[in-house]
């Protein structure tokens, strides 16, 4: 299960997730009640994995909940493949301007909006 703990400790993990979500910004937050990193997409879903502050340890979430399971299902790919680091994706842009990022073990690929 894929908790605030988790997002806190493993920083190539925040990478993976911008990768598996697509349509999704993830945006560092802070208010009076600390610093988090927020995933949101443009029909105004969001969850909020607080990072530093008070209640560290509640991800709280509105909107369609498919976002976190999509960011569950991101948590298990990452397990699945050895929880790799920044180290192990490479990233190119081709000559028509689109951008990809890409697992160099095993090729998986995602693209980048422009």
């Amino acid at each position: 299960m894929l908790t605030a703990a988790t997002i806190r400790a493993h920083y190539p993990l925040r990478l993976v997730l911008a990768f598996h979500l697509p349509g999704v910004e993830l945006v560092y937050y802070a208010d009076e009640a600390g610093t988090a990193l927020q995933f949101q997409r443009d029909d105004g879903s969001w969850a909020r994995v607080p990072l530093a502050g008070e209640d560290t340890g509640v991800v709280t979430y509105g909107g369609d909940d498919e976002l976190w399971k999509q960011a569950e299902a991101a948590w298990e790919w990452w397990n699945s493949v050895g929880r790799p680091g920044q180290d192990r994706f490479g990233y190119a842009r081709g000559a028509d301007g689109r951008a990809y990022v890409w697992h160099l073990p095993d090729g998986a690929v995602w693209h980048l909006p422009v």
